[in-house]
C-alpha cells in the first residue's frame, strides 16, 4: 500500500478523536517541515574579511632578537 493511495475516514471517530488526530498531524508536519539552510560563506573567505589584530606592537631590535 502505497501513502499517496490511502484514504482515512475521519466521520467514524468521534469528535475527540478527531481533534486529537489533527493535533498530532500538526504536531508531525510542524516537526518534519523542512527548513532551508542558510547559505554558508567559505572559511577562508570569513578569515580574508576579518582583520587580525594584535593587542599592542612591541618593537625589537636587532641586538635584542639575537642576544647571546
Amino acid at each position: 500500500m502505497k501513502v499517496a493511495d490511502t484514504t482515512l475516514d475521519l466521520s467514524v471517530l468521534p469528535r475527540q478523536a478527531r481533534q486529537e488526530l489533527v493535533d498530532f498531524y500538526e504536531f508531525l508536519a510542524q516537526k518534519y517541515q523542512a527548513v532551508p539552510e542558510p547559505p554558508t560563506e567559505p572559511a577562508f573567505a570569513a578569515f580574508l574579511r576579518t582583520p587580525i589584530q594584535a593587542p599592542h606592537w612591541i618593537p625589537y631590535t636587532r641586538v635584542a632578537l639575537h642576544e647571546r
